[in-house]
């Protein structure tokens, strides 16, 4: 009886788990056709405050944002970076830009949360750095 509850726990813990996983908001950074992956995460900071890590990526590297909480709006400060100066994510899809133009250095882009009304902070603005 002991070992079937405790079976029970385990697995309700590893469903809890699970469903944390895919559905907490990340970004996720790909390197050419390797399967290489780098998952820098939203973090909720406070009830209407969300954190994004910095991304480090080289040209022609893809990098993929994903929410299942919120539409999220993108400005890229610099257009050349991605080809483009803004996007729109609905909420539960996948945005994958290619790095175009790639100088070394940090590039600023914001990002508008739709569900919170707010920007997502990181190093006030998030940034993508190109070494």
């Amino acid at each position: 009886m002991k070992r079937q509850r405790f079976l029970s726990l385990v697995a309700m813990a590893l469903v809890i788990a699970m469903a944390g996983f895919f559905f907490a908001p990340r970004v996720l950074f790909t390197q050419g056709r390797r399967s290489l992956q780098k998952e820098a995460k939203f973090t909720k900071i406070s009830n209407k405050k969300w954190k994004v890590d910095p991304i480090h990526a080289s040209q022609n590297d893809a990098v993929a944002w994903s929410d299942s909480t919120s539409d999220l709006y993108f400005h890229f400060m610099n257009a050349t970076l991605f080809g483009v100066e803004t996007q729109t994510l609905k909420k539960g899809n996948t945005l994958t830009l290619t790095v175009q133009t790639a100088n070394n250095g940090t590039y600023h882009y914001a990002i508008f949360r739709t569900a919170d009304s707010t920007y997502v902070t990181g190093n006030s603005p998030p940034t993508i750095i190109i070494p």
